[in-house]
């Protein structure tokens, strides 16, 4: 069972590969090791690796074998991407790790050098994760705006403007929770619900 954010994030990879290997037919190695950079740091660890923890936290068994096997393969892919770049730090950790992924060979530098599979590419779940970056985002300034502490668990109150919203928050609500530095999230249906919450 994978997730919109396991979905999301191989399709990001999908994405990454496509333009590591542009860069490296323009004879572009900045653009290539920057798309390599901004995809590890600001997609992987940024986003996923803290989405993961939630779902291998609050997730059944069929949701967290989904998400372990999404993050090694995803990082078993990273090193032999990075390893034109970085290869002696990516050979060191890729002997470590392609085992875990169910990989065999002796070295990273005979391994397969990723390719981009478009067919691969979920536009949905990547539409979806957007969301969820929008709302944490938006958490987030406003908490800047009302000069709350980042370590300070405050709760969250948000009405649903559809089912579909409401359906999105409660199923993110963990997810809101940890990557927004919340103590609680309470959806209602209407402002209504919501007023009559607040004044008890």
């Amino acid at each position: 069972h994978f997730s919109q954010p396991d979905r999301w994030i191989g399709s990001r990879l999908q994405k990454v590969e496509a333009e590591v290997a542009k860069g490296f037919a323009e004879y572009r190695l900045d653009n290539a090791a920057n798309a390599i950079y901004d995809f590890v740091w600001n997609e992987f660890c940024d986003w996923y690796l803290e989405i993961a923890k939630v779902q291998i936290q609050t997730g059944n068994e069929a949701a967290q074998r989904g998400t372990r096997r999404t993050l090694i393969r995803v990082l078993e892919a990273i090193l032999r991407l990075a390893h034109p770049i970085i290869p002696f730090v990516t050979e060191e950790l890729w002997q470590q790790v392609a085992p875990v992924a169910g990989l065999k060979g002796e070295s990273i530098a005979i391994a397969r050098y990723p390719e981009a599979q478009p067919e691969k590419i979920d536009e949905t779940s990547i539409a979806y994760v957007a969301r969820i970056k929008q709302m944490v985002d938006a958490c987030r300034a406003l908490r800047g705006e009302m000069g709350v502490s980042p370590a300070q668990r405050v709760p969250l109150l948000a009405t649903a403007g559809s089912a579909d919203e409401l359906q999105f928050l409660h199923s993110n609500a963990q997810v809101l929770k940890s990557l927004a530095k919340l103590s609680d999230v309470k959806v209602f249906e209407d402002e209504a619900a919501w007023a009559a919450e607040t004044q008890n």
